[in-house]
């Protein structure tokens, strides 16, 4: 799924309907984002349940996967740039996050 889906569903509070039954009783940090091989606005994202030496890139069924973050983290992000100006569009949200992921986890 892409990242504007998840941010949308951040956005009005329907994160358990994107959240499969793996992931929907699970604490939010020990779920880990990851893009299908490498992180981009046009990429799709998948989860991860959190476990002991899961790396910045996993490989799962022959495809290569790259850390975003732990949808924890996606979620503050998402509510303290929309504190700042609540009518930002989804796909505005999406660089934003991805800019201030890149340049702090740097």
């Amino acid at each position: 799924m892409r990242l504007e889906e998840i941010i949308k569903a951040i956005r009005i509070n329907q994160v358990e309907e994107l959240l499969s039954e793996n992931f929907v009783d699970l604490d939010l940090d020990k779920i880990i984002i990851y893009a299908e091989y490498s992180i981009s606005t046009d990429t799709d994202y998948k989860f991860f349940k959190s476990k002991r030496g899961l790396g910045e890139i996993i490989k799962d069924n022959n495809v290569n996967y790259e850390k975003l973050c732990s949808f924890r983290e996606l979620d503050n992000l998402v509510h303290f740039f929309l504190s700042k100006y609540s009518k930002k569009d989804d796909d505005i949200l999406v660089i934003e996050v991805l800019d201030y992921l890149d340049t702090n986890n740097n």
